[in-house]
């Protein structure tokens, strides 16, 4: 399939950013700079390496991991739309507390023998609070640089992401073969740590205004056809 539309010639004025810049230009002058962590990555790479030890069947396996990726896809839009009407940070902060909690609850008080359904349920609930993460950190991210840094910015938090999703699985693999909850233990770390630091970046300035926000738009449809 290729798309019958011309490619977008590159936008005039769009200034360009290096990570240090794009770090201080958020966390400095903005005072808004929240760390990322690809944990969904992680989970999504090891977590069927993980219900296979808890003892799950094939069929099992398939139902876990699909119970999280549905769980993003239904609480993108509700913390999306929550983001743009308060603090991002704190919709960033809540959504790790929610997701180290709930992680904690599915090693440690769920025995064995619970019902799949009750696991099912816990993953859903943890899938919607990091997948849509990543999507509410740009945004807030653009909340505090100028229009034509948007790009540049995008881009930066892509190496960004593209580092955390390489180092993130290496280390909870290694931290699985030295400790039989060791990717709890990382997930549940990363999460709390995102939580924390967004805390403390709440010392330093308040909420964004909200005539710095924008309303959501749906991306219009792009033709396509077969050439």
């Amino acid at each position: 399939m290729l798309s019958i539309t011309a490619a977008p010639k590159e936008a005039e004025g769009e200034e360009r950013i290096s990570l240090r810049r794009l770090y201080c230009t958020v966390t400095i002058r903005s005072c808004r700079g929240v760390p990322l962590w690809r944990d969904h990555v992680r989970f999504f790479s090891l977590g069927p390496l993980w219900a296979q030890r808890r003892g799950f069947d094939n069929e099992a396996i398939a139902f876990f991991m699909a119970s999280g990726t549905l769980g993003g896809f239904l609480m993108t839009w509700p913390l999306g739309w929550l983001s743009d009407r308060m603090d991002r940070r704190a919709v960033i902060v809540g959504a790790a507390v929610t997701a180290a909690i709930t992680f904690l609850v599915i090693v440690a008080f769920i025995p064995s023998d619970a019902s799949l359904s009750a696991i099912y349920v816990c993953v859903a609930l943890f899938g919607g609070t990091i997948i849509p993460t990543y999507s509410i950190v740009i945004a807030h991210v653009n909340d505090g640089v100028t229009p034509g840094e948007f790009v540049a910015a995008s881009g930066g938090l892509l190496i960004v992401q593209g580092v955390g999703a390489t180092v993130g699985p290496i280390v909870a693999g290694l931290a699985m073969s030295v400790a039989e909850r060791g990717l709890s233990i990382t997930i549940i770390t990363a999460q709390l740590l995102i939580a924390l630091w967004g805390a403390y970046r709440f010392s330093f300035r308040p909420v964004s205004p909200s005539a710095s926000k924008a309303d959501f738009v749906v991306e219009p449809p792009v033709p396509v056809r077969a050439r």
